[in-house]
């Protein structure tokens, strides 16, 4: 028991790290500016909350022992054209508050989450199967993942 309520530390303890270097990293630089063709720094940000909303209702599903909650759009590439759309119009800053709203929220859900359910398998919002933990370490990738294009492009 104890071997996975240190998982779950570390697990919470990684996506903070990442986080706290996005932010820095987002701070540093244009929200305006291209990192990849046709996606800004502030479209990057909107991308990385729709999936975390995603996510969010994934674990929140899991726990409450409903049926898995699926991606209505499984075309991943339509799906973040439309999460991009969504927010095209918000200022920066809506963005931004957005992106550390829904983050507290799932970070707490997260860390209210049983140590003893990190290993369990769960059917993810696109089909697969990983456990609840595996998914928690998806987030952090991911966000990492876009936070290298930022570091990459702007330095």
């Amino acid at each position: 028991m104890d071997n996975n309520h240190s998982q779950l530390t570390e697990l919470v303890t990684y996506i903070d790290s990442v986080r706290q270097k996005m932010e820095a990293v987002v701070s540093e630089t244009d929200p305006g500016q291209e990192i990849c063709p046709g996606w800004t720094i502030k479209e990057a940000i909107g991308h990385i909350t729709a999936w975390e909303i995603v996510v969010h209702k994934a674990i929140q599903a899991f726990l409450a022992g409903d049926p898995p909650y699926f991606l209505r759009e499984q075309d991943f590439d339509r799906f973040n054209e439309q999460s991009v759309e969504y927010r095209s119009a918000w200022p920066l800053e809506q963005v931004l508050q957005e992106w550390k709203e829904i983050r507290l929220g799932l970070r707490e859900t997260i860390q209210s989450l049983d140590p003893a359910l990190l290993d369990q398998e769960m059917v993810l919002p696109w089909g697969s199967e990983r456990t609840l933990a595996e998914l928690i370490e998806i987030l952090g990738e991911h966000e990492s993942e876009h936070m290298e294009n930022i570091i990459k492009v702007t330095s």
